[in-house]
């Protein structure tokens, strides 16, 4: 197992309840692909590089994590569907 990070970008018009269930729907799809969730940091709302959906604002959350990265493929599918993340990006760590 190795040591990975993923950063995602919550839709800003989303409510403090909101984004912390979005923030278990990734952890949930995380921990079902057989991951250890280290840490999760919520980042808070920050301004975009450039608008994503007319959006220029978005709620960042860092989660650290160990998985099989056989399976990574199979998490990046059920990420797309979350209609909530706008974006997302998965890291090796060293």
């Amino acid at each position: 197992m190795k040591k990975y990070e993923i950063m995602f970008i919550i839709n800003p018009t989303i409510l403090e309840e909101g984004r912390d269930a979005v923030i278990e729907k990734v952890t949930g799809v995380l921990t079902a692909a057989g991951a250890n969730i280290q840490k999760s940091e919520k980042w808070g709302e920050r301004k975009l590089a450039y608008p994503i959906d007319k959006k220029k604002t978005g709620f960042y959350v860092l989660t650290t994590f160990e998985i099989d990265g056989t399976v990574l493929s199979d998490v990046e599918l059920k990420l797309n569907i979350i209609e909530e993340v706008l974006r997302y990006i998965i890291v090796k760590q060293d």
